[in-house]
Parts: structure tokens; C-alpha cells; sequence
């Protein structure tokens, strides 16, 4: 149903422009027109009086863990997931009076690591190769069997990668992280974009704890707001940090009334899914070997930091913005950009055609003719 179809009257917002009026895919924000209908309708709705009052934290609670099928009590808002992996990593790092270890599958999001060394947290760093990501997987197991009481930390679906760990290996591991005694993170921000949007809320409790934030899958980056769902004892130890009212009432409401358009956003994703697969076979008819994504948005790796930096600038001048992944080690060379509608998707991609570099293999050798 289309908001219009409720009644309510409002003007349809346009595209946001980010830079020089292009359209900026560098930031896996949700990039669909109907999510702006969407976020149109809820600034509509937002009582002035809102800006003047302190969050109902409770109610809106009760609402979120409705919506994720999991008891209130297990439940602390912050004000974004990166809030969450710090209120975590400080918590952790009490609970181990500064000897703790930080088990981190790589690449990942920096707050894990930028708290880890403010913290003085021992950080083991299990790094991907974007070809075989299996192997990262065994890695990672490993080292959660060979250790005690760790923090471990996974994204799942990987960000900034994109890559999907089975249901079965997030099982596995975290009957691991129980015998040995580790407190196993799962921070699932991209989780609508994969599967069912609650699924990973399901693993919640004992040493699990689950980070799911409402920035992508609802078009709330602007919000700033994330949930967290652990055991109930780790919950009120959690909670009793200053963070949790650090999330704003206007934020609240936000998270609240996006949730009632739960069926448009399911068709939203429905349709990212699509286009990402029609997008990566694409590239693979160019000659490109995109990583495996169940995140709204492909990595592409393309041989050099030199090709990425050229291709990256190429598209600025054309108007659209990608994400170069130099700054991630491991992906030297890997641009990143984020799927939006087909319509949006498809135009973008007749510009992407002619500024992509010719296509390598692993040996360095050219694979297609120039194609600008």
C-alpha cells in the first residue's frame, strides 16, 4: 500500500543531494523512493512538542520488541550501533579488569578496533580473503575454541564486504562461544537485505548478544538509533550506562512509526535483493568478479588502488559517489556501492559501464578490451 492510500497528505520529498547535486551510493544508506515517501510521512507526523520531551523509552521498547519477537527485557536502545559495540567492549572490558580479548572477524566496523585500543583490549585480527571466504570462516572457529572468555565480534552480513556466513556456522559458533566461555556479538544491520528482519534476534541470549541498528534496512541513518538484545542480566548491566538516554526522542518516535510500514519496507527489500543479483551478474558479464553480498550493496575488486582511485573519480565527475575501500587494508584495490531501485540502479549502472577500468586475472593479464 502507498502512503497516499492511507489518507494522509504530504509532499513526496526528492532525491537527497549529497555533493554538487549528485547522487551519493558511498554509504549504504537506503536509496529507494518509496523510503522517502516513507521518511516524508514520518516527519509529517512528528509533534513539535516532541523536540521539548524527554523519550518514552518504555513504550517504544514494548513496540520494538513486538517487532522483533523478543521479550522487552531484553532489549537496550543506543544511539547507533557503534554506541553499542562501545558499550559492549566497555562492558567487557570490566567484566576482564582490562586483560580481555578481542576476537574480530576482519574487516569489520572501527569502532571494534578504535575502542579495543583505547581500552587496551589484546585484539585477534581474522582477516578475509574476499576469494575465499570459507577459509576466514574456519580461521575464526579456530581461534574461539583455542581461547577463554573472549569477546567476539561478527557482522553478519559483513560489513564493509558483504559476505554471509550460514545459519548453520553462526549456530556452531555460538554453541563454541558458550563452552568456552566468550560473550559472542552479532551485529546485524544489513540483516533485512538477506532474510527475514528478526531472524538474528532469535539468537539472543546466553552469551549471544545481537546489534541490529535501523539505519539501513529502515532509512534511519540520520536517526542514529540501534537496538540491542541480550540476556536479561547482561541487559540491566548494560543499561545502566549513560549511553541509553543518549537516544533522542525524536529518534524514538521515528524507529516507532517506521516499524508500522513494516509491508512497504518488505518490498523494498524485496526489490534491493533482486536488483543486487541482476547487478552482480552484470558485472560478471563485464568481467568482473564481484564479492558475494547479502548487504544492500556490491564490492568490486579491481586490480589496483590506482584503477579504484581513477574509477571512483571518474564517477564524481559523473555525478555519482562510490566508496573507495583503500582504507581497509585487505581491500586495496575494491570499490563498494550501494544497490537502489532499479530505475536509480540501472542509470547508474550505463555510467559505471564506461568508467570501469579494463578487467585483469589474478595474474595481471587483460581480460576484455577498453570500454571507455
Amino acid at each position: 500500500m502507498r502512503i497516499a492510500e492511507r489518507g494522509v497528505a504530504y509532499p513526496v520529498s526528492q532525491w537527497r543531494r549529497d555533493f554538487d547535486n549528485g547522487l551519493d551510493l558511498s554509504r549504504n544508506e537506503l536509496v529507494h523512493p518509496r523510503a522517502e515517501e516513507i521518511a516524508s510521512a514520518i516527519y509529517a507526523a512528528t509533534p513539535p512538542k516532541l523536540f521539548s520531551r524527554y523519550p518514552a523509552r518504555m513504550e517504544s521498547i514494548l513496540g520494538l520488541a513486538e517487532y522483533f519477537h523478543v521479550p522487552a527485557d531484553r532489549l537496550v536502545l543506543t544511539p547507533g550501533s557503534d554506541a553499542a559495540l562501545r558499550l559492549i567492549c566497555t562492558y567487557y572490558n570490566r567484566r576482564t579488569e582490562g586483560e580481555g580479548l578481542l576476537i574480530l572477524q576482519d574487516p569489520n566496523y572501527v569502532a571494534w578496533e578504535s575502542t579495543a585500543n583505547i581500552l587496551g583490549l589484546r585484539l585477534n585480527r581474522i582477516t578475509a580473503d574476499p576469494g575465499n571466504l570459507a577459509e576466514q570462516d574456519h580461521r575464526l572457529l579456530r581461534a574461539a575454541r583455542e581461547s577463554t572468555g573472549a569477546l567476539i565480534a561478527v557482522s553478519v552480513p559483513n560489513g564493509p564486504l558483504g559476505g554471509v556466513v550460514s545459519s548453520d556456522y553462526i549456530d556452531e559458533l555460538a554453541t563454541v562461544a558458550r563452552d568456552r566461555g566468550h560473550i559472542l556479538v552479532l551485529d546485524s544491520c544489513y540483516q533485512a537485505f538477506h532474510g527475514p528482519v528478526a531472524e538474528q534476534f532469535a539468537r539472543a541470549g546466553g552469551s549471544t548478544i545481537v546489534v541490529q541498528s535501523m539505519s539501513k534496512s529502515h532509512g534511519l541513518a540520520g536517526a542514529r538509533i540501534s537496538i540491542l538484545c541480550g540476556d536479561p542480566s547482561l541487559i540491566d548491566e548494560l543499561d545502566a550506562g549513560p549511553l541509553e538516554h543518549a537516544v533522542a526522542s525524536t529518534s524514538v518516535l521515528a524507529t516507532r512509526m517506521a516499524i508500522e510500514y513494516h509491508d512497504m519496507f518488505e518490498e523494498i527489500w524485496r526489490e534491493i535483493r533482486l536488483v543486487r543479483g541482476r547487478t552482480m551478474d552484470r558485472l560478471r558479464e563485464w568481467g568482473f568478479d564481484p564479492v558475494p553480498s547479502g548487504g544492500n550493496f556490491v564490492s568490486v575488486p579491481l586490480g589496483t588502488e590506482e584503477r579504484a582511485a581513477n574509477c571512483t573519480a571518474r564517477l564524481i565527475e559523473s555525478g555519482y559517489r562510490i566508496k573507495n575501500l583503500a582504507d581497509v587494508p585487505s581491500l586495496a584495490g575494491y570499490v563498494r556501492f550501494a544497490i537502489a531501485d532499479e530505475q536509480t540502479n540501472n542509470a547508474f549502472l550505463s555510467v559505471l559501464r564506461d568508467v570501469l577500468p579494463v578487467p585483469t586475472d589474478p595474474s595481471g593479464g587483460v581480460l576484455a578490451t577498453e570500454s571507455s
